[in-house]
C-alpha cells in the first residue's frame, strides 16, 4: 500500500474542506498520515489519521516555526518512510522532503500565480510577491495542482488545474430566501455589515467579530449550518479568498469580496473574482456606499453560464487523486534506506 504524508496549512478553511473532499475520494487505496496545522485540525480532527502539528503562517515568528517544523518533518518522515508528500499550502514539509528526495506534490491556489496562464493583467509586484510566498510550499514539487474559481490553462510542465469542491453540506435544489450570508477570515467585515443592513438587507454572521452591527443575526461557526445557509442565500459577503467564490460561482450567487488593504493574496484574487464575473471585490477599509450599491447591481443578474462554465471544470477530488495515481500507481515502490 502506498503511504501518503498529507500536510494542510491551516489558515483559512478552504485547504481542510478541500483536503477532505480529496481523502473521501481516495477512500481505503493508499495510507494516508493526515497532518493539519491551526483551523485545518479543527476541521479534519475527525478523520482517521489526523494529527495536529504546528502551524507555519507568515508574519512574526514564522522563520522560528519553519525550522522547528522542518526538523520535526525530517525526523517523521525518517520514522515512517512516506512514498509521497502532499502539501496544501504547508512549506516546511515540502522543504524537509525534498531534503530526504520524497517526492512531492504540491495542492494550492496561489500556484496559479506562477504556474498558470492568467486572462487578467495583476499589479506586477503584488503578484510577483504572491508567486515567491507560494514558492516556499511548491518548489520543490515534481507536480502541482492549481485550484482556482475560474478555467485556466497550464503554464509549465507537471501542473494541473482543478476547481474546489462543492462541499457536502451544500443543496443547489434548495429554494432561495432573501438574506445575504456572511463570513470574514478575520473577523473584519463590520463596516460592510452596517452599511448592508442600514439598507435593510437581512444578514446573517457566521464567526465571532469583534463588533456585531445592529441589524445583523450572528450564527455560531457550525459546518452543516454554513452549508444549508449557502445553499439557500441570495449573496454572499466575505473574505476574498478562493474556496466560497468558487462556491459562488458554481451556485449562481453574487459575492462581495473583501480584503484587506495590505493583503497582497486576497487582494489579487479580488480582482480576479471580479474578472471572472462572480461578483465585486473592495478592500475592507474602503468598502463604502458605492460599493454597496454595485453589489446590489449584481444581485438580479443571470449567472447561469458562470455556474455552468465553473462547474463544468475538474473538481480537485478528481485532480489530486489523479496526480497522485501518476506520481506513486505507475511506478514501483523503492523506499529510501535512509
Amino acid at each position: 500500500m502506498i503511504r501518503i504524508a498529507y500536510f494542510v496549512h491551516g489558515r483559512g478553511k478552504g485547504h481542510a474542506i478541500r483536503t477532505r473532499a480529496v481523502l473521501e475520494t481516495l477512500g481505503e487505496r493508499v495510507d494516508v498520515q493526515l497532518l493539519c496545522a491551526g483551523e485545518a485540525w479543527d476541521i479534519l480532527r475527525d478523520l482517521a489519521g489526523a494529527e495536529p502539528v504546528l502551524p507555519c503562517v507568515p508574519g512574526k515568528g514564522m522563520v522560528r516555526s519553519f525550522r522547528l517544523r522542518f526538523r520535526a518533518d525530517r525526523q517523521r518522515f525518517r520514522r515512517w518512510r512516506p512514498d509521497l508528500v502532499v502539501s496544501d499550502g504547508d512549506g516546511p514539509s515540502v522543504n524537509a522532503a525534498k531534503s530526504l528526495g520524497i517526492p512531492v506534490l504540491a495542492v494550492g491556489h496561489g500556484l496559479i500565480l506562477r504556474h498558470t496562464r492568467l486572462p487578467e493583467a495583476l499589479p506586477w509586484r503584488s503578484h510577483l510577491r504572491e508567486a515567491l510566498n507560494v514558492a516556499s510550499s511548491s518548489w520543490p514539487a515534481c507536480r502541482r495542482v492549481a485550484v482556482h474559481f475560474a478555467p485556466v490553462e497550464p503554464r509549465t510542465e507537471g501542473t494541473l488545474v482543478a476547481r474546489p469542491d462543492l462541499r457536502g453540506d451544500v443543496n443547489p435544489k434548495l429554494a432561495r430566501e432573501d438574506f445575504i450570508l456572511a463570513y470574514f477570515r478575520d473577523g473584519n467585515g463590520a463596516k460592510a455589515l452596517e452599511l448592508l443592513a442600514r439598507r435593510g438587507h437581512r444578514v446573517r454572521l457566521f464567526g465571532e467579530p469583534g463588533r456585531i452591527p445592529s441589524g445583523v443575526d450572528l450564527v455560531p461557526p457550525d459546518v452543516g449550518a454554513f452549508g444549508e445557509a449557502l445553499s439557500r442565500c441570495r449573496a454572499v459577503v466575505g473574505s476574498a479568498g478562493n474556496h466560497l467564490p468558487a462556491e459562488c460561482a458554481m451556485l449562481g450567487i453574487p459575492m462581495l469580496a473583501l480584503h484587506r488593504e495590505r493583503d497582497r493574496e486576497h487582494e489579487l484574487n479580488g480582482r480576479l473574482i471580479e474578472a471572472s464575473g462572480i461578483g465585486v471585490a473592495a478592500a475592507v477599509e474602503h468598502c463604502e456606499l458605492r460599493v454597496i450599491r454595485r453589489f446590489e447591481a449584481e444581485f438580479d443578474k443571470p449567472r447561469e453560464e458562470l455556474a455552468v462554465r465553473t462547474q463544468a471544470m475538474p473538481p480537485a477530488s478528481e485532480v489530486v487523486p489523479r496526480a497522485i495515481d501518476e506520481l506513486c500507481h505507475r511506478r514501483p515502490v523503492v523506499r529510501p534506506s535512509w
